[in-house]
């Protein structure tokens, strides 16, 4: 008799077509993994586990890439909450390349309230908080980023999932929302949630990976984007017909450029030999400098 699986799954279609037709959805990597190899420290943030997915197929007519069978709501939320922060030494250069693209904009923009969907330790919330914004909130299922969090900011970030009816309708000026959303099942529905709390003339800023970014293409599916977190990956020209899909209009889409030091690159890299590169940059004295590329990810920037 066979065991049963430990996980429920789901089967997603794409976020634009209609299409069921498996044609219309060739897929582009197979399933690599078993219920059992899955746990919350695969769901960490910046974790150097093995990048396991589901299969991933491509929309022919959107280029939408998708993981089609992924486990349900309820086995994701429990893996997610176990899941813990690594960012680490990395959380000073975040909270640098996350800021820079908004800077000039906000001098612009009210600054009473504010939101971090996904906010992690609130590294983010604290950026926020000194230049200017009066409240800060966040959003985080797990319970481990909220003790580690900055005291000024700690006791507003609620410990669970956002979603609809969480904060009131027109209540933010500015509404976050990093690396989180194509992790989700229901993209287009988180966007209208953030849609409603944002005030009429507010903004939204995210900050995801993009599918047709160099390093998507140089390693194919040993890039960390093809990984079991990622449920729905976009482009620089599907996620603003997304962000409009939910009432969003586009003000500015963008590549982000982010700086670490090269031992940061390498240890995320999928780099064959990765020791003999770690001796290579240390003899060259390069292995603490910071090095700032386009990596692989881009901003949006919207107005409601």
């Amino acid at each position: 008799m066979a065991q049963a699986t430990r996980y429920q799954y789901v089967t997603k279609e794409c976020l634009f077509c209609d299409s069921t037709d498996p044609a219309g959805h060739p897929v582009l990597y197979q399933k690599n993994f078993k219920d059992e190899d899955l746990n919350a420290e695969v769901f960490s943030a910046r974790r150097t586990a093995d990048h396991f997915h589901y299969e991933m197929v491509k929309c022919q007519k959107t280029g939408l890439i998708f993981s089609r069978n992924i486990l349900d709501d309820n086995s994701l939320n429990k893996l997610y909450k176990e899941s813990v922060v690594t960012f680490g030494e990395q959380t000073e250069f975040i909270k640098r390349d996350y800021w820079k693209p908004i800077s000039e904009f906000v001098k612009k923009w009210s600054k009473k309230k504010a939101l971090d969907i996904g906010c992690s330790n609130g590294f983010f919330l604290e950026v926020l908080k000194d230049n200017g914004y009066d409240e800060v909130y966040g959003v985080e299922p797990g319970e481990e980023p909220k003790a580690i969090a900055r005291a000024d900011v700690k006791d507003n970030i609620h410990t669970g999932f956002y979603g609809a009816g969480l904060y009131p309708e027109n209540y933010f000026d500015l509404v976050c929302c990093f690396q989180t959303l194509d992790h989700l099942s229901d993209p287009l529905g988180m966007l209208q949630n953030m849609y409603k709390n944002v005030k009429p003339g507010g903004n939204a800023y995210l900050i995801m990976h993009n599918t047709k970014a160099l390093q998507a293409k140089i390693f194919g599916e040993k890039s960390p984007i093809i990984d079991v977190e990622h449920i729905y990956l976009f482009n620089k020209e599907n996620l603003p017909q997304l962000c409009q899909k939910a009432g969003f209009k586009v003000v500015s889409v963008f590549d982000v450029k982010n700086g670490y030091p090269f031992s940061y690159w390498i240890r995320m890299s999928p780099l064959p030999l990765k020791k003999m590169w770690v001796g290579i940059f240390k003899a060259l004295g390069l292995y603490n400098k910071v090095l700032a590329i386009n990596a692989g990810n881009m901003g949006i920037i919207l107005e409601k």
